[in-house]
This record gives C-alpha cells, structure tokens and sequence, in this order.
C-alpha cells in the first residue's frame, strides 16, 4: 500500500503560516460569536446589532412577528439587526405625538450614528480574538502568534470593507419572511409604495421602520393597512385538505385579497361525496374563480358552481376585482392519485386543448389579463398572446417568460394531502399572492410582484418571498394578433373588503 510523501518544505509552510493563519481567522469568529452583539436605544426600541462571519447576508428580526432577510451585500459576513425590546405604549404615543416621520428620523439618526463604532468594535473583537488565541496557541514562538493576529485582522478588515462597498438596501424590496402570518403584509407593505423607493437608504430604513411600527402597534389596536394594488390569492390542488383550505382562507383574510383564483384538483378522486370541502369556499367573502383540474370530475365542477361567491370557467371569461379571467378545465380525467404526469400520451392530451384556448382568444381585444389554467401545457399556444398564464398540477413553484408571456405555476395549497387532515410527502402547503397595477388610462392592468407563501403544516413554519417583476423579469411585453374584440363577461360579484 503507497503512502502519500508529504514534502519537508510543504509540512514547515503549512506548520509556519497556514496553520497560525487558521488559528488567527477562527480566534476573530470565536470573539465575534461571543461578544459581536452590541444594543443602541432608539426611542421606543432597544436595537440589537451583531456581526459575524457567515453567509453574505442581512437579517431583520422582528420578535415575536418574524423575521426578515435579504441577500444585501457578497463576502463572508452575515449581518444582523434585531429589536430587543419595544415599549409598545411609548411607540403608539410617538406615533400619535409625531407620527411614523418622527419615529423613523429618531431611528435613523440614532443607527447611523452607531455605524462607525459598531465597525470598529466588530474590527477590535476580530483582531483581540486572533491575537489572544494566537498567543495561547504559541506562547513560546512570538512569530506565528503575530501571523494569526495579522490574518485576523485581514479577515475581518476584507470582510468589512466589502460588505460596505457591495452593500445594497434595496435587496429588501424582495425579502424572505419568517414568522407570523397576520402580520406579514404590514411588514412587506404595499408594492407600488416600495417601487418608488429603489435606491434609496434613508426611504429603505424608513419602510422598514414604518413597517416594524404598523406591526407592533397592530399587536394592540389592529390597523387596516392596505395598498392600492388589485391582489389575488392563487392557490391550487388542495387535494381534499382542510388543512390547506384554512391556509387560504387565513390568507385570503390577513392579505385582505379581492378576489381567489384556484387552478384545480380542489378534489382528489371525483366522488361526489368530496364536494364536501365546497362548503368552505363561501367563507372566502370574495370572489371564487375556479377551473378544473384533472382530478375534478364534471359533477365536482357543477357542485363548485353552485356555490354563491363560486365564478367556473370552463372557455369563459368573466370580468372579477378589476381583472379579466379567461379559463379552461383540464381536457384529463384522472379518478385515481398518481398518474404519470409527464406520459406521453396524456401530455398529448393536455397539449389538445390549446387549439381551443388559442380559437376562444382570437377575438378577444385586449387579451385577458389571466388566463387561468390547471397544467400550463395546455396554454403554451398563446405565448407571446397573453401577459400571464396561471397554473398549478406539478406540485412546484416555478417561473418562465415565453415570447414575452410570464407562466407563473404554484406548488400545492394542500400539501398535496390525500386525505383531509394530513400531507402526503412533507410538500408545504403552497400559495401565491398576485399584484397587481390598476387599470390606468389606456393601459390594463399589469402583474408587478408575487409572493410565494409556504407552511409547513407539521411545524407551523412561515415563509414569504417577496419578487419584483421589473427586478426579476424586466418588462415581459407579449404582442397580441390585432382582432375584432369580443365579448367579456362581467361577473355580478364583488369582493368583501375586511373590517378596520
């Protein structure tokens, strides 16, 4: 058996400057693990600021709402700014006193102020650490005890300087969210007020602030925050889960959403007896458009239309919350869990109804804003032809862009539950909330953000991403055929806005 020969010279470097190197860097991350925290006093709130070596990025906690993070700056050093303590009364008081201005410039001074020290502590620690651990290590040979020294302070100093110069607020205009789900759209805001503020540190800190302020005085008093963007919930495949319908009903709620757009397989085998979960769709208050998935069956579609708030479409198109919404049921029948997906002959199938899909949008002008469909096969024959074709079946998150068309496709609202208690295969419980701009002079509506919401049902554990459609996707701009317009029909229904 052939040893591995490590050479003389090789050993003597490693042992005279990497491994003193090594020593130096993990002296500095002991120290600012242990001692990296430092608190500022800022008005109402006692702010925690801590620093050490890690993933590039920056995290707000909000305790006990949540957490917020963002990929803000590159290097080795991860960021974090939490609120220790609130004075909950001493915050409705400044608020009442001086409003959410005076709050934020109290903030905002107080923070910027302690920029500068909080820097140089996080340099100090790093290079105490190293050099303490450096003299531990080497007691008897001074040289390489000042090696660890020196690259605790090269460690530290790089990191610091290039999470100054690469740093960039407005990576929070498309966080990450953990924690409370009622509480999270008064943190991430409205859209349009978080657009206009791309660039800017002194109107990041503030929307942060002013989000952080409506969160913690909704604690006690509950105020209705709102924006002026049209939202709707899509949600798809719950499968038979009222674990998963709780999930949108407490969405559809907390968001305050005009309207639920649900692509299907709202059934699992399509008996009749499954119309049962049907019965929580009018606690929604708002309108319910659905259209069939492959596990829905003809009868499970005539029990969803009978439901009051419940728009089916099945090659329609209705006008609802400001949008119009064109949608096709799924052309398969599937009364058994676990067909195939991607068999060639039931992909043919699906791909059979874009003929359909194409013919009932050639007379229509403009295009519908959606169009709403279970398997996003079935609408790829009007790429380029409509902006946003909505979709679910896969049991994923995913986005593409397609001739300028965005398919937007959810995961699955019930976890993908076979029965109506319990997930199949640990998948979260799976939504979106879509924005979208008003219809201004000459222009229809437009998508420019989505949240995807997921929860793990066994755990109870939140997330929320935040996604900019300028940031991520730019301007997608689809060029419909130019034809006669059609017909729209407009539905009677209108969305129950929640109370103050």
């Amino acid at each position: 058996m052939t040893r591995l020969r490590i050479q003389p010279s090789l050993r003597r470097a490693f042992t005279a400057w990497v491994l003193p190197a090594l020593i130096g860097v993990t002296g500095a991350w002991l120290a600012l693990e242990a001692f990296g925290t430092s608190t500022v006093t800022a008005g109402p709130f006692q702010v925690n600021l801590d620093a050490d070596f890690g993933r590039g990025v920056t995290d707000i906690a909000l305790p006990p709402l949540g957490e917020l993070r963002a990929d803000t700056h590159l290097g080795p050093l991860h960021l974090r700014t939490g609120l220790h303590e609130v004075d909950v009364r001493a915050l409705q008081t400044e608020l009442a006193q001086g409003g959410l201005e005076a709050v934020a410039d109290q903030l905002e001074t107080r923070m910027l102020d302690q920029l500068m020290p909080f820097g140089l502590r996080t340099l100090a620690l790093g290079v105490g650490g190293g050099l303490l651990l450096g003299f531990l290590t080497y007691p008897r040979v001074r040289r390489r005890a000042e090696i660890a020294t020196l690259a605790a302070v090269l460690a530290v100093t790089l990191s610091l300087s290039l999470a100054i110069a690469t740093f960039e607020p407005r990576a929070f205009l498309a966080p990450s969210y953990s924690g409370s789900l009622e509480l999270a759209p008064k943190l991430f805001g409205p859209v349009e007020g978080a657009l206009a503020q791309v660039g800017h540190f002194r109107d990041e800190l503030r929307r942060l602030v002013a989000g952080a302020a409506r969160a913690y005085a909704a604690v006690e008093t509950n105020p209705f925050v709102s924006g002026d963007e049209i939202r709707v919930l899509h949600i798809s495949d719950i499968h038979l889960s009222t674990l998963g319908m709780d999930f949108a009903l407490e969405l559809a709620r907390s968001f305050d959403v005009d309207l639920v757009l649900d692509t299907g397989d709202t059934s699992s085998f399509g008996t009749a007896a499954e119309s049962i979960i049907l019965d929580r769709v009018p606690e929604f208050e708002r309108p319910y458009v659905w259209v069939r998935g492959n596990h829905d069956s003809p009868s499970f579609q005539q029990a969803v239309a009978s439901r009051p708030n419940a728009v089916v479409l099945d090659g329609d198109i209705a006008r609802v919350g400001g949008l119009t919404v064109y949608g096709l049921g799924d052309p398969l029948f599937t009364d058994e869990r676990g067909a195939p997906v991607e068999d060639e002959t039931i992909a043919d199938l699906v791909r059979s109804a874009g003929p359909r899909i194409a013919e009932d949008l050639d007379d229509v002008l403009p295009p519908p804003d959606i169009v709403a469909v279970h398997d996003d096969r079935m609408a790829e024959s009007v790429a380029g032809r409509v902006p946003l074709v909505v979709s679910g079946h896969f049991h994923r998150e995913s986005i593409e862009v397609v001739s300028g068309t965005i398919y937007l496709e959810v995961g699955t609202t019930g976890g993908a539950g076979p029965t109506g208690f319990t997930a199949e295969g640990g998948l979260p419980l799976s939504a979106e909330i879509l924005y979208f701009r008003r219809s201004q002079t000459g222009e229809p509506p437009s998508l420019i953000a989505w949240d995807v919401i997921t929860q793990l049902p066994e755990t109870g554990s939140l997330q929320i991403e935040r996604h900019l459609v300028a940031e991520e996707l730019g301007v997608p701009s689809p060029s419909p055929t130019v034809t006669p317009s059609a017909t729209t029909t407009e539905s009677t229904l209108s969305p129950t806005s929640a109370s103050p």
